[in-house]
C-alpha cells in the first residue's frame, strides 16, 4: 500500500503543465500556479511564439487559456492547429481540445448552432466579413431601438459599441461612454431650417461608412440591447469537467452599460438559482453533444424583460473563470491534473 502511494506521488510530481500565452496572462493564473505547486505539479509559462523551439515532450498537457488578446493575432488559430498536431503525435493533451478552440474562438462558430438547437440567444444578427448596408435600416428591420455591436472575435469588451436609433440616423457610443457619431454634432453645421434632417443624413452616412470599414476586417454580431443589464447585470455560470462549479454576477457601474471591471463594474460570487442552473446545464448539454465533456466552459447570460435568461455567449477558449470569486482553484487544478477521459 505504501509503495503504491509512493508511486502515485512520484507520478504526480513528474506532471508538468505548459501555460501558453501571448504576452499577458490572467490575473488569477499566479494563484492557480501556486495551488498546483502545492500539489507537486510544475507549471511553465510558454509564449506561443516559442512553439517551434519548445520541447513539448516534457509536458503532460498544454493549456491555451492564458492566450489573452488572441483577437489581435490573425494567425492564432493556424499556429494553435500546427501545435496541436505536434502535441497529438507526442500524446500530449491540449486543453481545451483543438476542435473546441477552432469552433469557440469566434462567436459565429457556435452561437448560431446553439440557437438552431433550441437555446434562446439574445436576439442577434450576424454581419459577415465584407458586409455593406445601412445601419439605421438594419436596426429598423430588426425592430430594435437600441443594440450592441461586437466583433465575432474579441475579449474584454474590445471594440464593443452601443447603438441608438435617432431619427433617420444612429448614435454610436463606445464602451467607455464616448460618442463615435452623434446626429446633434452634424446639426451644428446645417442650415437651421433643415438642421434635424441634415444631421440625420450626415450621421447615417458616417455610421454606414464606419460599419463598412469594420466589416472589412472580420465578422460582427449585432445584438438587441437589454435594459436589465443596468439592474441585474450579467450572470456567468462556470462548468469544470462537465459539472457546474460556481456562478458570478457582474454588475454595471453607475452611468455605464457594460458589466466589466475595466469600465467600473463589479464581480460577485452569485448563489445560482435552480432555474439559472437548469438553464446553464441545458446549454452545457448542447455543447457536450458537439464536443464531449469540456475541461472548462463559462456560460454568460442576461435576463430579458420577462426575467428569463438569454444566452449572451459561451467562453470556451480563453475565459477568465472567476476562480477566486468561486473558491474554485482546487477544482480547476483537479481538471488540469486529471488525464483526459478520467475522473
Amino acid at each position: 500500500m505504501a509503495a503504491a502511494a509512493g508511486a502515485a506521488a512520484m507520478t504526480a510530481a513528474r506532471q508538468r503543465i505548459a501555460l501558453l500565452h501571448l504576452g499577458r496572462i490572467h490575473d488569477e493564473t499566479p494563484a492557480l500556479r501556486a495551488v498546483l505547486e502545492q500539489r507537486g505539479i510544475a507549471t511553465e509559462l510558454v509564449p506561443l511564439s516559442a512553439a517551434d523551439v519548445t520541447d513539448w515532450g516534457r509536458f503532460d498537457r498544454v493549456s491555451v487559456r492564458d492566450c489573452r488578446d488572441s483577437h489581435r493575432h490573425g494567425d492564432f488559430l493556424s499556429r494553435i492547429t500546427t501545435l496541436a498536431r505536434r502535441l497529438e503525435a507526442l500524446g500530449v493533451a491540449l486543453v481545451n481540445p483543438l476542435a473546441v478552440v477552432l469552433a469557440g474562438h469566434a462567436k459565429s462558430g457556435y452561437l448560431p448552432g446553439l440557437e438552431r438547437e433550441g437555446i434562446r440567444l439574445i436576439p442577434s444578427r450576424w454581419l459577415p466579413r465584407g458586409w455593406q448596408g445601412s445601419l439605421a435600416e438594419l436596426l429598423e428591420t430588426c425592430g430594435w431601438s437600441e443594440a450592441v455591436l461586437k466583433p465575432a472575435i474579441g475579449s474584454r469588451s474590445w471594440q464593443i459599441h452601443r447603438l441608438r436609433r435617432r431619427g433617420h440616423g444612429v448614435e454610436i457610443i463606445a464602451a467607455d461612454g464616448a460618442r463615435t457619431f452623434d446626429a446633434a454634432d452634424a446639426a451644428d453645421a446645417a442650415d437651421a431650417a433643415d438642421a434635424a434632417d441634415a444631421a440625420d443624413a450626415a450621421d447615417a452616412a458616417d455610421a454606414d461608412g464606419w460599419l463598412t470599414g469594420l466589416c472589412r476586417d472580420g465578422d460582427w454580431c449585432l445584438q438587441r440591447f437589454l435594459p436589465s443589464i443596468h439592474g441585474r447585470g450579467e450572470v456567468s455560470l462556470v462548468f469544470l469537467a462537465g459539472r457546474f462549479s460556481h456562478a458570478v454576477s457582474k454588475s454595471v457601474a453607475g452611468g455605464g452599460w457594460i458589466a466589466h471591471e475595466s469600465f467600473g463594474g463589479r464581480n460577485h460570487c452569485h448563489p445560482a438559482t435552480a432555474l439559472e442552473r437548469r438553464w446553464a446545464e441545458a446549454v452545457e448539454e448542447r455543447l457536450r453533444r458537439r464536443f464531449g465533456v469540456l475541461p472548462y466552459a463559462r456560460i454568460d447570460g442576461i435576463h430579458d424583460e420577462q426575467g428569463d435568461l438569454l444566452l449572451l455567449e459561451c467562453e470556451l477558449v480563453i475565459p477568465r473563470l472567476f476562480l477566486g470569486e468561486g473558491h474554485a482553484f482546487g477544482r480547476y487544478a483537479d481538471v488540469l491534473t486529471t488525464p483526459p477521459g478520467g475522473g
